[in-house]
């Protein structure tokens, strides 16, 4: 593995910076198989050389073990419009199942539906559930947006389009019946 680490953007390339140019690390991740070129990950942001060093141990010994895995920008609402038909046919469900899994993605579409799927996270995902709780939506209801939901992110995480699944932890909370006991 080739790689090197260095101050991106700094200015006044004195041993010690002070203009606060972040670290940056680049590590060869392998050769593209249609170009034939090297590629290349690039990350900065690094207060130190040594959390950049870190950082790039734990990229390599991800590429070592063969579990690296690069996440795609495609955006939510473009991964659920292929995930329907793919859902339709490998499960040969019925018409009426399909439109509510429709509906329960338009539920979804307002809070991640201009995101990339890697940029949702756990507590996003749990923000949106407790969100449609909070606008009054039944329990079934929701378990249903939240089934659908664990069925778009297993199937973007199986064609490793995500390196972990947001809706893991993910958990409903029930609404109460108040007793109106006298």
């Amino acid at each position: 593995m080739k790689g090197h680490f260095y101050k991106r953007g700094c200015k006044c390339k004195k041993k010690s910076c002070t203009c606060g140019a972040k670290w940056t690390y680049v590590v060869d991740i392998g050769i593209d198989l249609v170009s034939g070129k090297r590629k290349q990950k690039s990350k900065s942001g690094f207060k130190s050389k040594k959390e950049a060093e870190a950082a790039a141990v734990s990229l390599i010994h991800e590429l070592e073990q063969g579990t690296y895995i690069e996440e795609s920008d495609q955006r939510f609402s473009s991964f659920a419009e292929q995930w329907l038909p793919i859902y339709s046919e490998a499960k040969d469900v019925k018409l009426g199942t399909i439109r509510v899994r429709l509906h329960e993605m338009d539920k979804l579409m307002p809070y991640f539906g201009q995101l990339k799927l890697k940029d949702i996270t756990g507590k996003r995902y749990q923000d949106a559930l407790n969100d449609l709780k909070d606008r009054g939506y039944s329990d079934s209801t929701r378990e249903g947006i939240n089934r659908t939901g664990k069925m778009i992110f297993r199937k973007a995480l199986e064609m490793e389009l995500i390196k972990k699944d947001s809706t893991e932890f993910a958990y409903l909370k029930k609404i109460r019946k108040l007793d109106f006991c006298q």
